[in-house]
């Protein structure tokens, strides 16, 4: 799943959803109010509604700005792995915890430098009024593992955001994971480091 930013020539675009649903209105709303370019790298994050046995570990979840623009703005392409934290405590968010888990992601400590120091060269470029610059930044799931087998059944995977820690975090899209992953590529996926601990125990 990945949010993209249109544009970087206009830097406080519309975000747009693609590769795995459409936004609900309320997304809309709230994306539209939002400047990729201000808000703080330590209170982004998302929260992902996973179906049980699918489960999220840091570095599942990227974050990508990308700017293509004339030195000394550009260019920039930074690739951030996101660290999972525990997702008991994400307002506004809610699972039902015999088949579904929240999972939070954030962006690392050892990586907020990073973020800040692109989108002030992002803002720098803004502020000279040029129009020939692109760029987008994303964030998507692109792995994960289970716990346990994959059952028959709906795989249904809800994505959520917040840009500011004091707020709830608003729903962006609900998912079929099965529309998205074959059930071959579902059956292959890894065991998690502790489920495989429990099938496999130390003589």
């Amino acid at each position: 799943m990945t949010i993209h930013k249109r544009s970087i020539a206009a830097l406080a675009g519309l975000l747009a959803l693609s590769a795995c649903g459409s936004l609900n209105p309320m997304a809309l709303t709230k994306l539209a109010g939002l400047s990729p370019l201000e808000i703080a790298p330590e209170q982004i994050s998302v929260a992902a509604v996973m179906p049980i046995p699918l489960r999220l570990r840091t570095g599942d979840v990227v974050l990508h700005f990308v700017m293509d623009a004339p030195a000394p703005y550009g260019p920039i392409d930074e690739k951030l792995p996101l660290e999972i934290v525990a997702g008991e405590n994400a307002p506004g968010v809610s699972a039902s915890p015999s088949f579904e888990r929240i999972q939070v992601a954030r962006v690392a400590a050892a990586d907020r430098a990073r973020l800040a120091a692109a989108q002030a060269k992002a803002r720098a470029f803004k502020a000279t009024g040029r129009k020939d610059g692109k760029g987008s930044i994303s964030v998507t799931i692109a792995g994960g593992c289970r716990d346990g087998a994959v059952n028959p059944g709906a795989l249904s995977a809800e994505i959520y955001m917040r840009s500011k820690i004091e707020e709830q975090y608003f729903r962006l899209s609900s998912v079929n994971l099965r529309k998205l992953l074959s059930e071959d590529a579902l059956a292959k996926l890894p065991l998690c480091e502790d489920a495989k601990a429990e099938e496999d125990p130390e003589p």
